[in-house]
């Protein structure tokens, strides 16, 4: 990746419309307690930071090295930049994809609960504040 390049992030919602319905917010506690455990710390980080990268300007717009810096990834130095390996883990997971201009990534404004599968390779804790966070979200969508 060039550290050099403007990076763009477009919100975007989920071509599920199920999804659109029970998905959680990207500023949810779900994203955070739950996601992290299966994309890692800075692929979470990047998508809570998002929200607010969009009050200003849509779509966000930030230079790669400057955000890469500010999510704790430093230079990215070598064949492959952590900044990267971050923004491929939103997409492999279904979280983003990418931008039809090939300058960012479209990002979903709505997560998914986890699988099963997830789940099952995830800490007990995580299962436990899932099974939580997914109760209490799936009675105020019932609502």
């Amino acid at each position: 990746m060039e550290h050099d390049r403007t990076l763009k992030f477009t919100p975007v919602d989920h071509p599920d419309a199920r999804l659109r319905r029970i998905g959680f917010d990207l500023t949810d506690p779900y994203v955070e307690q739950c996601w992290s455990a299966v994309i890692g710390p800075s692929s979470t980080l990047l998508l809570r930071r998002l929200p607010t990268l969009w009050v200003n300007q849509v779509p966000a717009e930030i230079d790669a090295a400057e955000l890469s810096g500010s999510l704790g990834l430093g230079a990215g130095v070598g064949e492959r930049s952590r900044l990267a390996s971050t923004l491929d883990r939103l997409v492999n997971f279904g979280l983003a994809r990418p931008a039809p201009d090939s300058a960012g990534l479209e990002v979903y404004r709505q997560v998914p609960p986890l699988t099963q599968r997830q789940l099952a390779r995830v800490p007990e804790w995580t299962r436990g504040a899932e099974e939580r966070l997914l109760g209490a979200h799936l009675t105020q969508v019932d609502d």
